[in-house]
């Protein structure tokens, strides 16, 4: 499949370009013709940085030069210096970025190193089609190509807001890769950007009111209140099914957690999100919820625990988990966990009974797979021709090592998944009473949450067990065993 996309990929770089791919005049080569060449081999070479920074994969092991060489003296000659050393520029760009797909550079990190080179490439491909009189319109299609939406949408998803979408990058980029128009501009390539505020909540809903459902039919601005705590069914099945899950989130933590409120605010969420949108994440401020592209996915608000996941990214403890290996890991599960606990809450689901499975019934008939993720059995979730194979593991002898994935959080995070489902059946009845308040002690005690690794929460929440149900109890020693399941030994603070 990767040689087929580069393949496509360079092929619509070099579309459109007429005769720039070799035409000569009169016997010599003019300052324009030179750039048509040069200006053919450069966006012709710049295929495999966009392959690059679509898949995390450098395919090319060597690029042509030949144009730049037999005809750059032509454009120095005739063009004044700061444009020769823009177009320099962007072949040495070239030379520098393929020392980036290294596996080791963490994806922040890369993103970082990668930005200065690709805008010396974007302006030597600015340079080249001015002097070549390449059409305005190609120009600018070639640098989005270049500098596209599925790039900006890489970057916001490494901020600690934007990082939490429930479909992981990798999986958006499978499906961007596979889809029929890999160029085409939709509403759901650019699933990350931050939506536009609506009106302040305080100002437009009544006080006391808990849950706050927006309709952004279909737009990206200007969202319009749909329904609000105490309101009846309005008939629209994204609205009623978010708010009915907003509604179990707020129970749950009244009920269970003993919390009032998980926010200090209104819960918000915006549904009916652009078009065909494929993908639900909390912006910072509100639930954004898509309507999916019936294709793979359906409507997001379907799935409670999804929308409960989301949620529980907007809390302080979670997010000062960080984002990154073990601790990015760690984050996630604690979100796929207690979204699968709202739901088990709601549904009055025994630990033994319920099927564990996160983000059950998303998934379109036409793909093979039963949800996002499975704690009983990780890594079991889909093996589909458009999503792939689920990757995740369930032990530590599976750990995936990675610089992608902020260093594999969607992948890893199956580990302290399954300890959890060890610890919830080992100790039976309802997953939330026992087990739940275990791993919730442990996240919201006292001790920092940066940069933890397994074996720093594992110690937590065995210390959790010991304090609230005492030591060598059922529950201390079944917190043991859950982690010792997963291959994650149990440290101490000596």
């Amino acid at each position: 499949m990767d040689s087929g996309l580069l393949a496509a990929i360079v092929g619509t770089a070099g579309a459109g370009l007429g005769t720039a791919g070799g035409a000569w005049w009169r016997g010599h080569t003019s300052v324009r013709t030179a750039a048509r060449l040069v200006y053919a081999e450069l966006t012709r070479d710049s295929a495999a940085v966009v392959y690059f920074r679509m898949t995390g994969h450098w395919a090319a092991p060597a690029l042509p030069r030949v144009a730049w060489d037999a005809h750059g003296e032509a454009i120095a000659r005739r063009r004044n210096s700061a444009s020769f050393e823009s177009v320099h520029r962007g072949y040495e760009a070239l030379e520098i970025i393929p020392a980036l797909a290294d596996d080791t550079i963490d994806e922040y990190v890369r993103d970082q190193l990668l930005r200065e080179p690709v805008n010396w490439l974007l302006g030597a491909i600015k340079e080249l089609g001015k002097i070549a009189k390449v059409s305005p319109e190609q120009i600018r299609e070639t640098t989005q190509r270049l500098n596209g939406p599925y790039t900006a949408a890489g970057r916001l998803a490494l901020s600690p807001k934007f990082r939490t979408g429930v479909i992981p990058l990798s999986l958006q980029e499978r499906i961007a890769v596979m889809g029929t128009e890999i160029w085409q501009v939709s509403e759901s390539s650019q699933s990350t950007s931050r939506p536009p505020k609506p009106r302040s909540a305080a100002r437009t809903v009544k006080s006391g009111t808990l849950q706050v459902i927006y309709d952004a039919k279909n737009r990206k601005s200007e969202f319009v209140v749909a329904r609000t705590t105490g309101d009846s069914a309005t008939g629209d099945a994204a609205v009623d099914e978010t708010y009915e899950a907003l509604a179990a989130i707020t129970d749950y933590c009244k009920t269970v957690l003993e919390r009032d409120q998980l926010l200090p605010k209104p819960l918000c969420a915006v549904v009916h999100y652009a078009v065909k949108e494929n993908n639900a994440w909390w912006d910072g401020e509100q639930v954004i919820v898509g309507d999916g592209d019936e294709e793979t996915f359906g409507r997001f608000s379907q799935s409670l625990d999804l929308i409960a996941h989301t949620v529980w990214h907007s809390l302080d403890e979670v997010q000062s988990f960080g984002y990154f290996g073990e601790s990015g890991a760690l984050n996630e599960s604690f979100c796929d966990v207690f979204g699968l606990l709202v739901k088990q809450h709601r549904y009055a689901h025994l630990a033994a009974e319920t099927d564990w499975v996160f983000g059950r019934g998303l998934l379109m008939p036409e793909r093979t797979g039963i949800g996002l993720r499975s704690l009983r059995e990780p890594g079991s979730a889909y093996d589909d021709d458009l999503l792939g194979k689920d990757s995740q593991p369930a032990h530590m002898d599976g750990y995936v090592r990675t610089g992608r994935d902020n260093g594999g959080v969607h992948i890893n995070s199956g580990i302290p998944n399954h300890s959890f489902y060890l610890l919830a059946v080992d100790l039976g009845g309802y997953a939330w009473e026992r087990a739940g308040r275990i791993w919730w002690d442990a996240l919201v005690g006292e001790e920092g949450r940066k940069d933890l690794k397994f074996t720093d929460w594992a110690r937590r929440t065995v210390a959790a067990a010991a304090s609230r149900y005492g030591e060598d109890g059922e529950e201390h020693r079944a917190v043991i065993a859950s982690w010792e399941g997963v291959g994650v030994p149990i440290t101490t603070d000596d």
